[in-house]
């Protein structure tokens, strides 16, 4: 294939894929063929339009292409060439020349500087659904034959998808103006009967509050009455009233964009002869002699936004009593309920049957569902683009995350040429300074619905507000929420100022309530398949020359791993027969206490590895005899890795505003691991508050999150491991002994390296293997270095003090460093002595970091850079892990805690992130090198 028949081929797959919500998408991703085949820049598509009943322009290039989409052309007329190609459904040529017949052309070539056109139509099941217009602003022949013949077969390719998602935009954009005329008739009817409410009334209106192309917005008549049909016409054909400062009697009291300012409209307005106001429909008083007006005001209570003004109109100087006031109030009452809920309802109904199909469908992946969910609410809402942010955790703080790092789209997000790249945004509130704020972190920190309705004026005003793209006027945002807990965020945004309402809310409102659940159950799906994977990675890698692999992938005939493989088949079946029970909601079960077991260890012996082989076995029987297309749900966690109130939230969860930095609810992960395995490494390392709820856990499955006082419960199996003496950390006072017996019910010790020195040559080639397929690069994996015997009997020798960790060590420096294909003694003596080297005692060690640490900040401190002195020696392996830690914290005690000012002060990116696309790259590449590589 050519290079441009590639690319067609990509596009075509690419509208293939698109819903029938995506037809902006679908048009763009058009006129990326068109332009392709053509070379050529400025282009129309025009797309049949029955409701209107033209040929309207849907699509149009830049600089103009507003005031070309505001032209359309008849469905069959011969004074346009666009019009005789549809019908017709052969493609065209145009020329501007002064005695061209088709005046509509004329006068459009005229009027936007076009020389020439290639008109191409849009066929889908032998009827024409549109045309491509590809114009130049020159004379001459636009495209050659063979062009016009791959153009030809790339429209025909795209047409039937393109008619699908035509349909429903217009069935869409018609239910709109139904509502709108049932809103109207209903309106009307209401007046009528206002009217006949009091003698006096001569004319009753409805007013509402419309945003026009150019973002300013005016008070339109949306019903009006009188008995007398001259005096009604005569007020219909006021046509809109003006919102701008002086321009109307009712801008006194509204600005601009239709919000109440003057207090005085919070109540009805009773204005007694209009001839002393000031009007800009001085028809009222001249033509239509009205004298009195009774303004009943309806409005938003939060945003004093006017959802409608009800007017009353005498012709006569009329004061009206306390039970008229009243009565005309109850039924303006009754006219907002009309604008509010008529034809709104069928919006509402509508919602519910596309996203209730949504869900009955097979969405077995988050993003895809995320991106139909978004699709649907965007051209449901008459939004201009959108998207949707995942909530995660970073450094300990909550972030929205729309596109990681490489650009690869987590949440969602649609039209991608108005927000090419939303970066990851902090959750919070005031407390964040004005450059961190941003809309969707507000209302995941609220947790509460927000409309701006004019951007600028909210980033003025130093609110909440990230632009995206310069044309953005106004912005909705809606948390979806499960449990409590806000777990993504759906932005919708619009180039007109003041465009979202209250119903547009309310729409958001009910996709969160009927998608939440499912999000929060695809999250945990992805969560927990990641999870296993990477645990399957760590069990499922054999080496052929291995005999020795039990269950898994433990290796060994020694007593001790035997005893271990014994352990994990006796107590696999008793184990899984109570998680049977779980997975049946037999909650009578947990008054005996939950089961957990305890792992004993030295550091590197193995213990995670033995919970890594307990799970697949437990894995294995739970697909086999409850779900088969399932994953038994497992978390892990390193109790080290926290401290006080960190430790008990990342096991049981908190509540929002529990401590400082808790931002949002949270779930712990006994909460998240529900049905399934908890590992814990490290126990001996948990706090007092920690071990007092692990102990009331395990005594019935019920917990508290931090901050809360609801009980919760849960039903899993603990394992816990520790290097510690817990015994001896009982005598101490720093572990409870009652915990400890609970927690050793179930009891299993793995066998340092030293006890089991006859399953090393297996185990040292088993690693062997593995280290050489992550680092061979372009070799064959069956060139795998093997061991000599005389270097097998160095490393059975050798007395570990690393255990397991320490042998992989000394298998990678001689991987590296090794002189052939064979790893002999000399390798590994080459091998143990560097490690002898490298391996001075903690003092010692640390000291020498420190010195390391010092020049390398200093360097920095003189102009050098991050990559000069941390990322290129690290990866030269000429400084440690432990030195890049150091140098990060260094940096946060200095600069702050987030990664920007970390990479800032480290000198990792010299200019602004935001704006600046190679820095912005290379502050990803930052973040991936510490969270990936140095796994910070």
């Amino acid at each position: 294939m050519t290079p441009i028949s590639s690319q067609l081929a990509a596009l075509r797959e690419r509208i293939a894929g698109y819903g029938k919500e995506n037809l902006e998408e679908m048009l763009h991703a058009v006129a990326e063929g068109v332009r392709l085949v053509s070379g050529e820049e400025r282009l129309r598509i025009y797309l049949e339009d029955l409701t209107r009943g033209v040929l309207s322009c849907v699509y149009a290039s830049e600089p103009l292409a507003e005031a070309i989409r505001e032209v359309s052309f008849p469905i069959i007329s011969s004074d346009a060439v666009v019009s005789s190609v549809f019908v017709s459904q052969y493609a065209a040529e145009y020329r501007t020349t002064r005695d061209n017949p088709h005046r509509l052309d004329r006068e459009f070539a005229q009027r936007f500087a076009i020389q020439s056109s290639y008109l191409l139509p849009i066929v889908s099941l032998g009827k024409s659904i549109g045309v491509i217009c590809i114009d130049r602003d020159r004379p001459g022949e636009l495209i050659d034959a063979r062009s016009k013949t791959v153009l030809g077969e790339f429209a025909t390719a795209v047409a039937d998808r393109l008619d699908f998602a035509r349909k429903y935009h217009q069935q869409l954009l018609l239910a709109r103006r139904v509502e709108m005329y049932k809103k109207r008739e209903a309106a009307t009817f209401m007046v009528q009967s206002a009217v006949r409410l009091i003698d006096k009334l001569v004319l009753a209106s409805v007013l509402v509050p419309i945003t026009g192309a150019d973002g300013t917005t005016h008070m339109a008549i949306l019903a009006s009455h009188s008995e007398d049909p001259q005096l009604k016409a005569i007020y219909d054909a006021q046509g809109e009233i003006a919102l701008r400062r002086g321009a109307s009697l009712i801008a006194r009291y509204l600005d601009d964009s239709a919000v109440i300012t003057d207090e005085r409209l919070l109540r009805p307005l009773f204005i007694t002869d209009l001839t002393e106001q000031a009007l800009q429909k001085r028809a009222l008083t001249e033509e239509m002699s009205l004298r009195s007006l009774y303004m009943v005001p309806r409005y938003e209570s939060s945003s004093r936004k006017v959802i409608c003004l009800v007017n009353y109109f005498t012709r006569e100087l009329y004061r009206f009593s306390d039970f008229e006031m009243g009565l005309l109030q109850t039924h303006a009452e009754m006219a907002e309920r009309v604008v509010n809920e008529i034809g709104g309802e069928h919006l509402e109904i509508r919602v519910l049957a596309e996203i209730t199909e949504l869900l009955q469908e097979r969405n077995e992946e988050l993003q895809p569902f995320l991106t139909k969910v978004l699709s649907k609410a965007t051209e449901l809402i008459g939004a201009d683009t959108g998207s949707i942010a995942i909530v995660e955790e970073r450094d300990g703080e909550k972030w929205l995350v729309v596109e990681d790092e490489e650009g690869t789209i987590v949440g969602a997000k649609n039209k991608a040429w108005l927000k090419k790249y939303i970066p990851p945004f902090r959750i919070g509130g005031p407390e964040l300074p004005p450059e961190e704020r941003s809309l969707t972190g507000y209302v995941a920190w609220c947790q509460q619905p927000k409309i701006i309705a004019r951007v600028e004026e909210e980033q003025q005003a130093g609110g909440f507000h990230r632009s995206m793209h310069e044309q953005i006027k106004s912005e909705i945002a809606v948390p979806i929420v499960c449990d409590d807990e806000v777990i993504a965020v759906v932005c919708l945004n619009s180039l007109k100022p003041a465009y979202f309402t209250e119903e547009h809310k309310r729409i958001l409102q009910i996709i969160d309530r009927l998608t939440g659940r499912h999000i929060s159950d695809l999250q945990r799906i992805e969560r927990l398949q990641s999870e296993v994977t990477r645990l399957k990675s760590d069990v499922a890698y054999k080496d052929p020359q291995i005999s020795s692999y039990r269950l898994g992938n433990i290796i060994g005939n020694s007593r001790k791993a035997l005893e271990i493989v014994e352990f994990i088949n006796t107590v696999s079946i008793p184990l899984f027969n109570r998680i049977t029970l779980w997975s049946k909601n037999v909650l009578q079960e947990a008054t005996i206490g939950l089961p957990s077991i305890l792992v004993l260890g030295q550091t590197g012996a193995g213990k995670e590895f033995f919970f890594n082989n307990l799970y697949n076995k437990l894995n294995e029987m739970y697909r086999e005899k409850i779900n088969p297309s399932g994953q038994l749900p497992i978390k892990k966690t390193n109790i080290a890795a926290y401290s006080g109130e960190l430790t008990y939230s990342e096991l049981f969860g908190h509540k929002k505003g529990a401590f400082t930095g808790a931002y949002s609810d949270r779930r712990g992960i006994i909460e998240e691991a529900q049905g399934g395995i908890v590992f814990l490494d490290e126990i001996g390392d948990a706090d007092p508050k920690t071990q007092v709820q692990l102990l009331r856990f395990l005594d019935n499955g019920g917990f508290v999150r931090l901050g809360e006082n609801l009980e919760r419960y849960s039903r899993v199996l603990l394992v816990a491991a520790t290097n510690k003496d817990l015994t001896e950390e009982i005598r101490r006072g720093n572990f409870r002994e009652d915990l400890y017996h609970r927690l050793s019910e179930l009891s299993v010790r793995v066998p340092s390296l030293n006890e089991r020195r006859e399953d090393i040559p297996d185990l040292a080639t088993h690693f062997l293997g593995k280290l050489y397929r992550t680092y061979r690069g372009e070799e064959p994996k069956e060139d795998a270095p093997t061991l000599t015997e005389e270097a097998k009997q160095l490393l059975m020798n050798h007395h570990y003090h690393g255990n397991i960790r320490e042998l992989r060590s000394i298998l990678l420096r001689a991987l590296f460093f090794r002189q052939g294909k064979v790893l002999t003694a000399s390798d590994i003596r080459k091998a143990l002595a560097a490690g002898m080297r490298e391996t001075p005692t903690a003092n010692a060690a640390q000291e020498l970091n420190e010195r390391i640490v010092g020049e390398i900040m200093q360097k920095i401190a003189n102009g050098a850079t991050f990559w000069e002195e941390v990322y290129e020696p690290y990866s030269a392996n000429a400084i440690s892990r432990d030195v890049v830690r150091l140098v990060i914290d260094r940096s946060r005690e200095v600069a702050g805690r987030s990664m920007p000012q970390i990479a800032r002060s480290l000198r990792a990116v010299d200019g602004d992130i935001e704006e600046n696309d190679d820095e912005r790259k290379r502050f990803f590449k930052f973040k991936n090198f510490l969270y990936k590589t140095v796994k910070i």
